[in-house]
């Protein structure tokens, strides 16, 4: 039976089944750049089910019918992302026992490491330097030897900087099927569209399956070439579907932290799409801090008094909501200043016709914490989602700070089908409400004024009596917590 040429996955359970059908269709080809990707996640689908329990399994399935794996996972600073920086080798030590396990040539499988190789100038370095040896301190006596030797990098003597990653999350599959978007592999993304786990646990996110389109032939040639591209040995191929960002090292960086940017592409499609947006502009994003966006869009509300927003966000990020110490780490109360600063600028240009909500479990929490909102447990939102009227739409990984739109190396597919904006639209819409939406409740010219009105109806109604998942957006913890960097770039966090 053919598979359709455009689905929509709105969590893990549904994305994960998706990612796994398409492999197990893979008749040459797997060719993928993750930030994470964990082969010993547990299979969701039925059919990968049936040949195994984790991805593992399901790989040395496909590669022994033939099938090739070309993988790039993320490396990251062996000092102030260990965790991250061992399971990048944790990884790689899973693709060495993967080519035993398949019993193939080992020029079948090659899973290899990106570490970006942007690095701060000398004189940030310095500025960094005592941090940097008290972090290495911390982490080095907290990891047993076994796990140090996991950790390439953290036992010298003079730590670099490493303030960039790749944060791309597509794969390609034979050439004609491209999966992309926010999800990394892991257990820890795991959650179904009901978000009916411990708030800690939630995952919301979005991702879609393309078949047989030119963008297709762009994700495999950017997956080629990106490595290339931020060692500076090739410019960026030119590219019409796909919306990249892209950076390298500075040549002169002596007092710079941030690298030089060479493609932002998907900056500057969300202002192309703010700047042509007439009814609605439709987000949903993990962080909004970006100010060139925020006063981007409050133009657009002063200079078209039809337009309007609605913004799914966060209750807050995840650092602030589910880490157990009592204080939030710097560099989170830098994101929520930069943040609370947006959304003022966002508020005062739409005035009303601005719908800025979060999404919470409908049950009541067991205690008020910094995870619960109008005494619900909140649902964690990863989503980097973009939606103009019916007319434009951008699914991938970025989201709206510095850093997606200027520094890491992120990836996104854009629509321009009406049929699969209204598809994505819809699926969109469907998970919020936990229903089908129909009329003016779709309609770009009319829809945020009805989802206000009864956002604002959730915000007093007992959890159960709620409709859908949706409050509003509460900033009392950005005003609370958050801190002002003045010497900092808004692009760090």
């Amino acid at each position: 039976m053919p598979r359709p040429d455009f689905e929509v996955f709105v969590a893990a359970s549904e994305a994960f089944a998706g990612f796994e059908t398409a492999v197990l269709d893979a008749r040459t080809s797997i060719t993928g750049g993750f930030r994470i990707f964990d082969m010993r996640t547990r299979l969701v689908s039925d059919a990968a089910c049936a040949v195994g329990d984790t991805w593992f399994d399901l790989l040395v399935h496909v590669l022994r019918r033939g099938v090739t794996l070309d993988l790039t996972i993320s490396d990251f600073d062996p000092v102030y992302a260990t965790s991250l920086h061992q399971g990048t080798w944790s990884t790689l030590k899973q693709a060495a026992a993967l080519v035993e396990e398949a019993g193939v040539p080992a020029d079948r499988v090659q899973v290899r490491a990106a570490l970006h190789p942007a690095t701060p100038g000398t004189l940030p370095w310095l500025a960094f330097l005592p941090e940097s040896l008290r972090r290495a301190r911390i982490q080095r006596a907290a990891l047993s030897d076994a796990a140090r030797l996991e950790a390439p990098g953290l036992d010298s003597s003079l730590p670099n900087l490493h303030t960039v990653t790749h944060h791309q999350k597509l794969a390609v599959i034979d050439d004609d099927t491209l999966y992309i978007g926010g999800l990394d592999l892991n257990d820890r993304r795991f959650d179904t569209p009901d978000h009916d786990r411990p708030a800690a646990e939630t995952w919301s996110d979005v991702q879609v399956i393309l078949r047989n389109d030119p963008a297709v032939a762009e994700a495999k040639a950017h997956l080629a070439s990106f490595d290339a591209v931020v060692h500076g040995k090739v410019s960026p191929p030119t590219m019409t579907h796909l919306r990249r960002t892209l950076s390298a090292d500075r040549r002169l960086k002596l007092p710079f932290l941030s690298p030089r940017t060479l493609a932002s592409e998907l900056e500057q499609a969300y202002l192309d799409a703010i700047g042509a947006a007439q009814h609605l502009i439709y987000i949903e994003t993990q962080f909004m801090r970006s100010r060139v966006i925020a006063d981007a869009m409050a133009d657009a509300a002063r200079a078209r008094p039809d337009l309007s927003l609605i913004m799914i966000l966060p209750a807050v990020p995840e650092e602030a909501a589910f880490d157990p110490a009592p204080e939030i780490g710097l560099e989170t109360r830098y994101g929520l200043a930069l943040e609370l600063e947006a959304l003022a600028i966002i508020r005062d240009g739409f005035g009303e016709r601005a719908t800025i909500a979060t999404p919470v479990q409908p049950v009541m929490a067991a205690r008020s914490s910094r995870s619960t909102r109008a005494g619900s447990p909140i649902i964690y939102v990863h989503n980097k989602v973009l939606v103009q009227d019916r007319d434009f739409a951008l699914v991938g990984s970025a989201n709206l700070n510095g850093r997606s739109l200027r520094w890491d190396t992120e990836a996104g597919v854009a629509l321009t089908d009406t049929g699969r904006i209204d598809t994505l639209r819809y699926a969109l819409h469907r998970h919020w409400w936990r229903k089908d939406l129909s009329g003016d409740w779709t309609n770009p010219a009319r829809m945020q004024a009805l989802w206000q009105a009864q956002i604002a109806r959730n915000d007093v109604c007992l959890p159960e009596a709620r409709a859908g998942f949706l409050i509003s957006h509460d900033v009392e913890v950005h005003a609370t917590h958050s801190q002002a960097l003045p010497l900092v770039t808004d692009d760090m966090v």
